[in-house]
């Protein structure tokens, strides 16, 4: 049913598209409110679009990704080479909703999208922007997001095989660096939802490539609440890194779990997800202080490394009155991104999505010249490929900090934790 919805949907806008166009050059998608000079020859506000969750469980990390986006074009100031950028966001909270939301965003006019929170929908449109010449910059991770080549589609961030391997690779890191274990005698125990065993694959192949001994390796049901089986084996098994794959369901029962049992490991080091999340701080300092987590970029790295990112952490505190996640500095980096290639260009040309795209495949960034640090270059099939640096953060009264990799740490991580 949803393959033939799907279907529907893209023949639908198709012929929207053709029949308000005149034919299928994005150039005349004037007809659908997107481009043309307005009168006096004036070009109208130039649209980038965003579908993201305002509402429903994950309406934390939409408005983070809304917030970064808001963020990054009033640091533009609101305009590109003299001609005005306009911003639109809608709820997608879940699959359906996201669909429908591009398809309606689609028939008024919108021709560029940055992926919003989540990116449910990501792989769905990354099969339909070609034929409907939308380009979209995508920041999800999905192992299978990117289908083969594409004019239009395009991955500004990592995927979750390079996740994946990066928190195995933080690991040796930190096993090196703060516990002087070398790699080839580190012992990393994993626990893991099964519905993120594609997070937990890459580690795998990435401890069995470097030598790093998975002493303990229990994945279980996503509707499992009762971890009291798990802890106990942790608690018999010799190993140095405990490395927890979860989300918010499974995750904050098994780590009150291990406070209830009076169990704290060495050192834990969350893979992402639910670990670098306002849910995950709701816990109390009792039980977050000290661990560790791995997330993409951070708002918390050096200034050196990211010149910048002072600027943006302060304005975005100030303006919304809380501290930002890496969620809106991830929004925040993929506008940067739209803005500099727009400012390759002629703005009368900017309407022709064909134009826009191959200024975007050709687009390169060196690392630290964006501010969430990543450069940009893409590949073949639009990955970026330096999207690859992570780091690792640690939960101090309530608050992230930023402390390995050294290059771009702000504070001292306290490795084995100490309280």
């Amino acid at each position: 049913m949803f393959k033939k919805t799907m279907s529907l949907l893209l023949a639908g806008c198709l012929a929207i598209s053709l029949a308000a166009c005149g034919g299928s050059d994005p150039s005349s998608a004037a007809g659908a409110g997107s481009s043309g000079a307005a009168a006096g020859g004036e070009l109208p506000p130039f649209k980038i679009s965003m579908i993201t969750q305002l509402t429903g469980n994950n309406s934390f990390g939409g408005h983070e990704y809304q917030y970064g986006a808001e963020l990054a074009l009033e640091h533009q100031g609101g305009e590109v080479n003299g001609r005005k950028i306009e911003l639109v966001f809608a709820d997608g909270p879940n699959t359906d909703a996201t669909v429908s939301e591009f398809e309606r965003l689609y028939n008024e006019g919108s021709r560029v999208f940055l992926s919003g929170y989540g990116c449910i929908s990501d792989r769905t449109f990354a099969a339909m922007c070609d034929e409907m010449k939308v380009l979209y910059l995508s920041l999800a991770w999905d192992y299978d997001l990117i289908q083969g080549p594409s004019d239009y589609f395009f991955r500004g961030g990592a995927n979750v095989t390079a996740f994946g391997s990066g928190v195995m690779e933080q690991a040796i890191g930190i096993g090196e660096q703060y516990l002087n274990v070398p790699a080839d005698q580190l012992k990393v125990a994993l626990v893991y939802t099964t519905r993120l065993s594609h997070v937990a694959d890459p580690m795998k192949e990435y401890a069995a490539a470097h030598g790093v001994t998975i002493a303990l390796e229990e994945n279980y049901p996503d509707d499992t609440t009762d971890f009291s089986a798990i802890v106990t084996k942790l608690m018999n098994t010799d190993y140095d890194i405990l490395i927890p794959i979860q989300g918010a369901a499974d995750g904050t029962p098994f780590q009150k779990k291990l406070h209830e049992m009076n169990y704290t490991p060495n050192v834990t080091l969350g893979a992402g997800c639910y670990y670098d999340t306002p849910n995950f701080a709701d816990l109390g300092n009792e039980i977050t202080d000290g661990i560790l987590t791995q997330s993409y970029t951070t708002p918390y790295i050096a200034e050196g490394a990211a010149p910048g990112i002072t600027k943006f952490r302060e304005d975005f505190e100030a303006k919304y009155g809380h501290k930002p996640l890496a969620h809106a500095l991830q929004a925040y980096g993929g506008m940067q991104i739209y803005f500099k290639v727009l400012e390759t260009m002629d703005p009368a040309d900017w309407d022709d999505t064909a134009k826009l795209a191959e200024a975007l495949k050709n687009f390169k960034a060196e690392e630290g010249d964006l501010v969430w640090y990543w450069g940009v270059d893409f590949d073949e099939l639009n990955n970026n490929t330096l999207a690859n640096q992570f780091v690792v953060n640690q939960w101090v009264d309530g608050e992230l900090k930023c402390v390995f990799p050294d290059f771009l740490k702000t504070d001292e991580a306290v490795i084995p934790w100490k309280g």
